[in-house]
């Protein structure tokens, strides 16, 4: 948390570093989204990684960012649904993320000083978006003022 005279930023830039660093992918090439459109996964489409214990680590890691960066909440949902078996493509998919928040390190919330405390709600649906179970998806997003205050993506 930060206050400057624009107002107040919440987020995980230090976190965001640490994470890269840890896994050892600070140097990677980012990219501009943390999902392909429309990229569908299947919870039998390849083998069991060896050994779940990174894949589990680094979806965990990505939920506790998820509170200050709603711009991967819904990939790291889908990513999630695959904890228990992961598959090579779901850990490339956590790959991908992280090469996104390579990218978008510094994307915080701000609450600006003086904005007009509007409340907007936004919300969105996807039925029988999940390949695996053909369950809806549905997320939505709470602001006040500029900056969001709730936000959920599930299942």
């Amino acid at each position: 948390m930060e206050y400057s005279e624009k107002g107040l930023f919440l987020g995980q830039q230090k976190y965001v570093k640490d994470l890269l660093q840890k896994y050892g992918i600070s140097d990677c090439k980012p990219i501009s989204t943390p999902m392909e459109v429309n990229k569908k996964f299947c919870m039998h489409e390849d083998k069991d990684l060896a050994d779940p214990t990174m894949y589990r680590q680094l979806v965990g890691s990505l939920i506790y960012l998820t509170l200050t960066r709603l711009d991967i909440s819904y990939s790291v949902r889908v990513i999630s649904r695959y904890m228990q078996k992961p598959k090579k493509p779901h850990l490339e998919e956590v790959r991908r993320i992280l090469r996104y928040l390579r990218g978008t390190t510094e994307y915080d919330i701000l609450y600006k000083k003086g904005q007009d405390c509007k409340l907007e709600c936004f919300c969105d649906a996807n039925y029988s978006g999940d390949h695996d179970t053909r369950r809806l998806t549905t997320g939505y997003l709470f602001k006040l003022g500029c900056g969001a205050v709730s936000w959920c993506s599930k299942r």
